[in-house]
């Protein structure tokens, strides 16, 4: 059923993407810098330093409108999108670059599903057929399907909330993203039967506002309670150093199983009233909580729920997850708290440990009963074990004799880092070593601690291309900086090793040309205040995931009607005219030479065809676009011309949750890229609009 194959190198590497895909993601990450840009010198002209309504929570929504164009920025805009029609690009022999190439094109050929393991780093390929008949048992045994009409009852419900908070403009539907599963390759007896994990990254915006209040209710519970619980490995060493240890003190160390889908409303409204001890909680933020958690699951067009009755539902990788799993953990070590004492317990997620200090048979077998006890009145199963004077907790190893500490990693569970010849910054690669040695350094309580622990790591750096050899580095006491607040707007153009061009001097040079000293904007816009930082491109993680998109695609589409056209020689598209998510260009030809107008369309063509018609007809509408302008003035001069259609390239319009629209990015492309094209410049910075239609407002 399964081929695996083992890439020996981390899928967080990234190829050098194409020319064209660099430089739509160019082109994406200047649409955004400018639109930042123009709010802010609008507010500045303004003679306002924010907005009027500073005081509004957004909860990290940004807005949707498009600022107006501001006419001190014309210019520096165009010198900017010159930049990026100027860029120049040379292929790079790098013999790692061509080893991914070569591996994407060998795992895609195969036209196969290609599945991660859950817990290695192997990656194995199944035929389409197969994938789906393992995917639906998962979904099965723990769902069923229910109707469409229920998840617009959620978005009904989500859209009084938005209008509450003044952010249904904002604020999107539930996204209707697929699920997929990872296999559990680490099992025994995987390859007879298969286990897998099923993941659903469909979520709610709602969730954000959700994870907001959680962070404010668990800041302000951790803080009155003072109870243990803990958030990195340094909080879990802070309590080792610091907590009483006896020489007779032993471990217990426990396990909540299944935690993410074993919390119940019960539980959490219980968890809730324990916070209302601490900190108030309107039922209106109760409420928000809790819609936040009805979950629905997709695939293929169908909707799911949990069996259990209830659309109830703590998902992994949901917005609020993390936090909903905290607010309980922190219930649970109150409840805790009455078989141990709270400052030698603490908790982790579903991770539980204790220090006992006076640990005799019975007492410890009392300890195991009452926490199980206590977990299962809440609806929860553990594991419990008692360990001697170590454990492996986390990513350290505590030892109680001497108090030492040092680096863990589970078995077979050997690091990766990114290749020094990865598409990443220079930047990043370069802290790569530093970061780690740094890292071992924080849970290696000596230096003979991390000696011991370093080889597997220095290994892993020296296959990845670093040179460096890490070293022991203490922690020093820092003296905290005074650090002034700035303002800043960034630029985040993405990093590829093929680019011959420096944009980063160019795109500084344009700031001193266009805002000097003594400019009026100067004060908002210098070198102090505008910054560039590179972003990375899709990794092989990422493209391999793109590919599997492709593969899932619903059959049935080749079979599609191309045209209905009674004449099919009267086709604009040469019988292709009923096809959907393109680029279009519209070739005008006249006796003096030709011009283009590049469009696009989320329909068929044929309907956005019939509105080009339309304007070419009738007068009223002569300004309504670009192209009619051309014809009209042509028509007005008396000029004889013909106007050929052609498809210039098909992509994704925008999808509910995400970040672009490839649509529109490819359109900014195609015009950008046009010496011929009578499109205004304006129009590169125009607002999508394919993603109104998944605001809530509109349900």
């Amino acid at each position: 059923m399964f081929n695996r194959h083992n890439l020996n190198y981390s899928l967080k590497n990234i190829p050098a993407p194409s020319n064209k895909i660099y430089t739509k993601t160019l082109i994406s990450q200047t649409e955004r810098f400018i639109k930042r840009l123009r709010w802010r010198t609008k507010y500045f002209l303004q003679g306002e330093d924010e907005p009027l309504n500073t005081e509004r929570e957004t909860y990290g929504f940004r807005t949707r409108n498009c600022p107006p164009q501001i006419p001190e920025l014309v210019e520096f805009e165009n010198d900017l999108y010159n930049i990026i029609k100027n860029v120049k690009f040379r292929p790079t022999r790098n013999e790692f670059q061509q080893k991914m190439v070569d591996d994407l094109k060998r795992i895609k050929g195969r036209n196969q599903v290609i599945l991660e393991a859950d817990k290695t780093r192997n990656i194995y390929t199944i035929d389409p057929d197969e994938y789906k008949k393992l995917l639906m048992e998962n979904i099965t045994s723990e769902y069923k399907k229910v109707s469409m009409s229920d998840k617009t009852d959620v978005d009904k419900v989500s859209r009084r909330i938005a209008l509450q908070l003044d952010l249904a403009d904002r604020i999107e539907v539930y996204q209707n993203k697929e699920c997929y599963i990872t296999v559990k390759d680490h099992k025994r007896n995987f390859e007879a039967a298969p286990k897998c994990r099923l993941i659903n990254p469909a979520k709610t915006d709602i969730g954000k506002v959700s994870k907001v209040l959680l962070e404010k209710i668990v800041t302000e519970v951790r803080r009155r309670s003072g109870f243990n619980h803990w958030k990195s490995t340094d909080e879990v060493l802070l309590w080792f150093k610091n907590t009483t240890i006896t020489k007779k003190a032993r471990f217990i160390v426990f396990d909540i199983e299944a935690f993410y889908p074993s919390i119940t409303p019960q539980l959490l409204h219980r968890a809730l009233d324990y916070a209302r001890n601490m900190i108030d909680i309107s039922d209106d933020e109760a409420d928000i909580i809790f819609h936040s958690k009805k979950s629905f699951l997709f695939q293929g067009g169908n909707c799911w729920t949990k069996k259990t009755g209830d659309m109830f539902d703590v998902t992994m990788g949901s917005w609020d997850g993390a936090e909903t799993c905290e607010i309980v953990g922190l219930y649970l070590l109150h409840k805790i708290g009455t078989v141990i004492d709270v400052s030698s317990v603490g908790l982790y997620r579903d991770d539980g440990l204790a220090i006992i200090n006076e640990p005799t048979g019975p007492k410890m077998c009392k300890i195991k009963k009452d926490l199980h006890a206590i977990f299962k009145k809440e609806g929860l199963s553990i594991t419990v074990d008692v360990m001697d004077k170590t454990v492996n907790f986390l990513d350290v190893t505590l030892n109680l004799k001497d108090r030492s500490f040092k680096p863990y990693r589970k078995p077979n569970d050997n690091p990766l880092y990114i290749n020094t010849s990865s598409n990443h910054p220079p930047s990043i690669i370069r802290n790569i070593p530093t970061a780690v040695e740094r890292r071992l350094s924080s849970i290696s309580n000596s230096e003979k601690s991390f000696e011991d622990s370093k080889d597997i790591y220095q290994a892993a750096l020296e296959h990845s291309g670093y040179n460096k050899q890490i070293k022991y580095q203490p922690k020093t006491p820092n003296g905290k900086k005074r650090q002034r607040r700035r303002n800043i707007t960034w630029w985040n153009p993405p990093f590829n090793i093929n680019v011959t061009t420096n944009i980063g001097r160019k795109f500084l040079s344009l700031l001193d040309k266009h805002f000097p000293k003594g400019h009026k904007l100067h004060k908002i816009i210098n070198r102090n205040t505008i910054k560039m930082s590179y972003c990375c491109t899709p990794n092989i993680g990422t493209l391999l995931k793109q590919h599997n998109k492709n593969i899932l695609k619903e059959t049935g589409q080749e079979n599609q009607r191309l045209c209905n056209c009674r004449i099919p020689a009267d086709c604009p598209l040469n019988g292709k005219c009923l096809k959907k998510s393109m680029i279009y260009e519209a070739k005008i030809e006249t006796c003096s030479g030709s011009s283009s107008y590049i469009g696009l369309t989320e329909g068929p063509f044929k309907t956005r065809f019939s509105g080009h018609k339309q304007t070419f007809n009738n007068r009223s509408q002569q300004n309504k676009t670009e192209l009619s302008k051309k014809v009209w003035a042509l028509k007005d001069a008396g000029t004889p011309f013909e106007i050929s259609w052609h498809i210039v390239e098909q992509s994704r319009a925008y999808q509910g949750g995400g970040k672009t629209c490839n649509l529109c990015t490819s359109e900014k492309y195609h015009i950008l890229k046009n010496p011929n094209s009578i499109n205004r410049r304006s129009e590169m910075t125009a607002k999508c609009r394919h993603s109104n239609k998944y605001l809530v407002k509109n349900v």
